[in-house]
């Protein structure tokens, strides 16, 4: 919404964001780390992790940043965070303006000390008179949280627009219990981008294991992890625009397994997924979202669409796909063009009811009785799973109107633009962090909805936050584009 979020900054905050760093104590960790996704600092309840990649950095345009926000038993605190920037000490690099740190980020205990690592990619960064080379940078977990990093090394350092880290993803994809990271560059010739993996295990010193490399079947992909087969590998989801060319093109799943990723069938086209297991089979299922107009996306459908690939033993079934849109049965809401539907998508048991539900974000939607004041105000669409996956019963839409979801719905706040789906404060419900880029007079806002039983969600103690509220510049950044915990 448009009217300003309160919040306090003291003097030491405000000299410290004049360096670049911004540190509120992240609290102490348990004796031994968790060994959680996205526990940055080892005490058992995940973190969140929010891009910024066009913020400030002093007088640096798009210099980019990253807040962390540490998790409590009571969910995120804002209270308890760390802001990251190239300027901070012991991050590699300098800050300059259009690098974009914080553009893709993924999240994995890297050098498997028990602490999730978290890994930021600057794709527009310049190496000497090379123009957007891109960067990859490892900040480390530890007891304290979050600190210190590791450069991942450019295969081609002296090539200009490789934008290495254009996207990112993190994951064992060879199943050796050593995480890997797969990261996107732009190479030469056609197909020229391509998709690195970088295997584990990862040192601080900058060791690593081998780089196997792979062409993308896609223009600009986008990268998403997930296990769908029940073997020990982590597999991709690829996608993209056609070569050369401005439509999307078909995803590309690729299996991960001991020898790499082995390109398997294609998906429905889209611009960003999902995976988690939505019948309770043990298989991971695909949820592709994809919010264009036809008549900009041949492959799109009016107000947007959202694509399901329930998975098999050998990959996603080829018989279980179904698509949805706001004018599907049962389905909350009409298709109207600008909706948006799909712009992002979450899996995750919010009921914990040991069924992943799906939830996906309409940051056009315009609703209510004064349709000025709420166009694209947006909202999040939740349906859950079942034994038969996806069902329509008991699907709700929820708003920054909707009782228990902090704020309330304004002309252009764009909720539902980013989600992430992650069980925060370790209660067994899926927690749902929802960004809305255009909140509190277009520097952002994020939107964490504590899970619930039933219609019980989102629960009490839900809370929103903005850019300011971290120490992070007021004025637009892109907040919460993307997200990793």
């Amino acid at each position: 919404m448009h009217s300003t979020l309160r919040t306090t900054l003291s003097l030491a905050a405000v000299t410290a964001l004049a360096s670049g760093l911004l540190t509120v104590a992240a609290g102490g960790a348990a004796a031994a780390p968790s060994g959680l996704a996205g526990d940055f600092n080892g005490d058992g309840y995940r973190d969140l992790a929010i891009g910024a990649f066009m913020a400030k950095v002093g007088t640096k345009a798009s210099a980019g940043r990253v807040a962390v926000v540490y998790g409590t038993a009571k969910g995120l605190d804002p209270g308890r965070r760390t802001v990251i920037s190239q300027d901070t000490a012991g991050i590699p690099g300098a800050a300059e303006a259009y690098d974009d740190f914080g553009r893709s980020l993924a999240v994995a205990d890297l050098n498997r000390d028990g602490y999730s690592d978290l890994v930021v990619s600057a794709p527009d960064e310049d190496n000497g008179k090379m123009n957007e080379s891109g960067t990859v940078v490892v900040v480390w977990g530890g007891a304290k949280g979050l600190s210190g990093g590791t450069t991942v090394p450019n295969p081609d350092p002296v090539q200009y627009g490789t934008y290495f880290g254009q996207s990112l993803a993190a994951g064992d994809f060879t199943g050796d219990g050593k995480p890997d990271l797969a990261i996107v560059n732009q190479g030469h010739g056609v197909p020229a981008w391509e998709i690195r993996l970088v295997r584990g295990p990862f040192a601080k010193a900058g060791s690593h294991g081998k780089t196997m490399s792979y062409k993308s079947p896609l223009d600009r992909p986008n990268l998403t992890a997930g296990k769908v087969t029940k073997d020990a590998a982590v597999d991709l989801v690829v996608q993209g625009q056609k070569i050369n060319k401005d439509p999307l093109g078909p995803s590309v799943f690729y299996k991960g397994g001991s020898g790499g990723l082995v390109k398997g069938g294609t998906l429905p086209a889209g611009t960003n997924a999902a995976i988690g297991d939505l019948d309770k089979d043990g298989y991971g299922d695909i949820v592709i979202g994809n919010p264009d107009e036809p008549d900009r996306e041949p492959s799109g459908s009016k107000g947007g669409e959202v694509g399901i690939v329930y998975g098999a033993a050998a990959g996603p079934s080829a018989g279980r796909r179904t698509n949805l849109t706001q004018n599907s049965a049962g389905v909350p809401g009409t298709s109207v063009y600008g909706d948006d539907f799909g712009a992002s998508v979450a899996v995750g048991d919010f009921d914990k009811d040991g069924y992943g539900d799906l939830a996906a974000g309409v940051p056009g939607k315009t609703f209510g009785v004064d349709p000025e004041a709420t166009w694209s105000a947006g909202a999040v669409v939740v349906l859950r799973g079942s034994a038969k996956g996806v069902t329509t019963t008991g699907a709700r839409s929820l708003s920054q109107d909707t009782a228990g979801v902090p704020g309330a719905s304004e002309d252009g706040d764009g909720f539902g633009e980013r989600l992430l789906a992650s069980d925060v404060n370790r209660d067994g419900y899926a927690d749902l962090s929802v960004t809305a880029e255009a909140e509190d007079s277009d520097a952002g806002g994020l939107t964490f909805l504590r899970g619930a039983a039933g219609t019980g969600f989102p629960a009490a103690g839900s809370i929103g936050f903005g850019p300011r509220g971290l120490g992070l510049p007021a004025a637009y950044s892109a907040f919460g584009d993307p997200l990793a915990g």
